[in-house]
């Protein structure tokens, strides 16, 4: 997992258009709070069937020489297309997009260009129906002490474990976004990637967990591997007779298209090691992913103009009707 996508809700970004100083008819900045520190966020998993996720960005997880030296676009729905692109922060005097590090998160503030995109995008500011923000990010998630610590708490939603995903550490900033449409961003192919990720970090987590409290065990000169009364044995491998294996194996390769569990990780971790992380099935879906997220951000953008262009010809037809 290495670039992510968070959406801030309206009522925590603060989308607006600044009001118009004295002696001026247009204001054309906006302003608002894309990255917050300290809130849990919407639920990350929301394919898992087992459990919920909410992450909390911890105040100091972005560190001012980060920031400094960091590139950030403001654009529409992470768009990388030129049309898109609304403003840009890059530490100098000539920059159009102003970023302030503060304690509780970052304030954005920038005055829209006189462009087709973002003329649309200040019409429908002004009338409320944009008013989501979110951002791109990479965090130290390797790191477990210092980058990326998950927390299971007591806590029961929908009869789902509820966990907390705290960010320590945020290594990169690539772009500030306003979102069209802030539920599909929530329910993206590329959030569907991010949940598993998540899911599959937690679990590595308790099978570390796990493999703690069995090296305890082999360290304790109490524990009597031939007592069967033994509590800490009850989860112990029992081990398979010849026609057991055999069976499991048999069952194994129908699941998995002829290959057993340990022959699938084994050519799994082959290919991870070959094309930096993924298998060749998740890189092929991811990249799937991405297209059809680009063709969906694509058909919303197209859809935002003719909006705009419709209300806009009603509006001159009524114009020269009052003439």
């Amino acid at each position: 997992m290495t670039k992510q996508v968070r959406f801030i809700p309206a009522e925590t970004c603060g989308l607006q258009l600044r009001e118009p100083q004295e002696g001026q008819q247009e204001n054309r900045t906006i302003e608002g709070r894309p990255i917050v520190f300290g809130v849990r966020s919407v639920n990350l998993t929301p394919w898992s069937s087992t459990r919920k996720v909410y992450e909390v960005l911890e105040p100091g997880c972005i560190s001012r020489e980060l920031l400094q030296k960091s590139d950030v676009v403001l654009n529409l729905n992470h768009s990388n297309m030129v049309p898109d692109v609304l403003g840009r922060y890059r530490n100098t005097d000539r920059d159009t997009l102003s970023l302030e590090l503060r304690g509780d998160g970052i304030d954005c503030r920038c005055e829209l260009p006189n462009t087709s995109n973002a003329n649309d995008t200040l019409e429908l500011i002004k009338r409320g129906d944009i008013n989501g923000m979110s951002f791109a990010f990479e965090d130290d998630y390797e790191d477990t002490e210092n980058g990326v610590s998950y927390e299971r708490t007591n806590d029961v939603e929908d009869g789902k474990e509820v966990w907390l995903r705290h960010v320590k550490k945020i290594t990169g900033l690539y772009d500030v976004s306003i979102v069209t449409n802030p539920a599909y961003e929530q329910t993206t192919v590329g959030m569907r990637e991010a949940s598993d990720a998540i899911d599959k970090a937690i679990e590595d987590q308790l099978k570390r967990e796990c493999g703690d409290k069995n090296d305890k065990r082999d360290d304790d000169p109490d524990d009597d591997p031939d007592d069967h009364n033994d509590p800490d044995d009850k989860n112990d491998d029992k081990g398979e007779t010849d026609e057991e294996r055999e069976a499991r194996e048999k069952a194994e390769r129908e699941a998995n298209g002829g290959e057993t569990n340990a022959e699938k990780e084994a050519r799994e971790a082959q290919e991870r090691e070959a094309n930096g992380g993924e298998t060749n099935a998740e890189k092929e879906a991811r990249e799937q992913r991405e297209l059809e997220e680009q063709e969906q951000r694509f058909r919303e953008q197209q859809a935002m103009r003719l909006r705009y262009q419709a209300r806009r010809l009603n509006d001159e037809i009524l114009s020269s009707l009052e003439y």
